[in-house]
């Protein structure tokens, strides 16, 4: 089940809406640009995988679903949750950046939180395989693995340039308690 968490950034303990249906979850995606796309679950093995497997299904599943033939670089993210019984950092370890162009996002393995800060909201979305998210440039964002587990990504762009990180220098990463949905 898809879980999007709507914060206010002075009041970043507990969310102001909680939401679980795509027709909720959608337009609020939209309003800070960020697209959702659920793929079927027959494209992912459940086994483990490797970079090179995780390119090639991240391109298979593109080009099948017809889904911006132009994004012509990827890399493959592989982020590790801190094990159960360490708080782990605050915000995740991570730090807020945007990137230099737009991309995808693709979810090969795993389970994160991707954090979306548009204007004075953060959009807290739970991430599983199969979850396919488009970020424009310049969207301020993070992603955190949940605690205990491996995530595998896929990102795509243009060319690597449009990869490059960007910190903002807002520290509502460190200041925000990850909730893992």
């Amino acid at each position: 089940m898809t879980i999007l968490a709507v914060y206010q950034d002075d009041q970043l303990q507990v969310p102001g809406k909680v939401l679980t249906h795509m027709e909720d979850i959608v337009p609020n995606l939209d309003a800070a640009g960020v697209s959702l796309h659920i793929t079927e679950p027959s494209w992912f093995k459940g086994a483990t995988v490797s970079t090179t497997q995780a390119l090639d299904i991240s391109g298979e599943l593109l080009t099948t679903i017809g889904v911006e033939q132009s994004m012509e670089f990827a890399e493959v993210l592989e982020l590790e949750g801190p094990p159960g019984y360490e708080a782990g950092p605050e915000g995740g370890g991570q730090s807020e950046q945007t990137l230099a162009g737009d991309s995808l996002w693709l979810f090969i393995e795993g389970v994160a939180t991707m954090c979306i800060h548009h204007g004075a909201t953060l959009l807290v979305l739970g991430c599983r395989c199969g979850d396919l998210l488009r970020l424009p440039e310049g969207v301020a964002h993070w992603v955190v693995p949940v605690t205990g587990r491996k995530c595998l990504i896929v990102r795509s762009a243009r060319d690597a340039g449009a990869l490059i990180s960007r910190p903002t220098g807002n520290d509502i990463a460190r200041r925000y308690p990850v909730l893992e949905l």
